[in-house]
């Protein structure tokens, strides 16, 4: 059975389930880890989506921006193999945007790690506070929770914080995403 991630107040998520342990148990915008793309978007949509996407270094998986119309979210992205006929979902991460206002996002990320927390058992947790690896000067920083279910994949919830520089340049705002991603894709993210 599904489980949805979720906070109520927040109205990011609905929390259907007081635990959860796999992975694929959460659900962002109706979807989880292993359902098909096709289940939510046409083949046409994909592959016009496609137009824009990013692969990874490994040319395994693609993502796209999900042309969905979300209540909850700015933006939708999805990964998947670019080969697989069934677009089976590998991570799912939604999006939300704080044009100049890292405070905000942080204040929201903490409340979804208080929601997260209480429906993850069986899990690894661990805070990460980095340099953003695009901006080479330094200056942007990325502020995130992890979370490693015992069963497998990984569950991330992070607040980009982009130098002045690197939001002039390429138009980025400071943003809040929620991301869940397969074991199979984290396993071979950088190889």
């Amino acid at each position: 059975m599904k489980k949805l991630l979720g906070i109520v107040v927040l109205g990011l998520f609905f929390i259907t389930s007081s635990q959860a342990d796999d992975i694929s148990d959460f659900e962002i915008e109706g979807m989880s880890i292993g359902d098909s793309l096709l289940d939510f978007m046409s083949k046409k949509e994909i592959m016009e989506a496609e137009k824009n996407s990013t692969i990874y270094e490994n040319k395994k998986f693609l993502i796209i921006f999900a042309s969905l119309n979300s209540e909850i979210y700015e933006a939708i992205q999805i990964t998947y193999k670019p080969d697989d006929q069934k677009y089976l979902i590998h991570a799912i991460d939604g999006v939300l945007y704080f044009p100049n206002n890292i405070k905000g996002c942080r204040k929201k990320m903490k409340e979804v790690v208080k929601e997260i927390e209480v429906v993850l058992t069986n899990t690894i947790k661990s805070e990460e506070n980095y340099p953003h690896q695009f901006d080479k000067s330094g200056k942007s920083m990325t502020y995130g929770v992890q979370f490693k279910p015992e069963s497998g994949g990984i569950i991330d919830a992070y607040c980009t914080d982009w130098s002045d520089v690197m939001s002039k340049k390429h138009g980025w705002d400071d943003s809040f995403k929620i991301f869940v991603g397969s074991d199979e894709l984290i396993k071979n993210m950088y190889k």
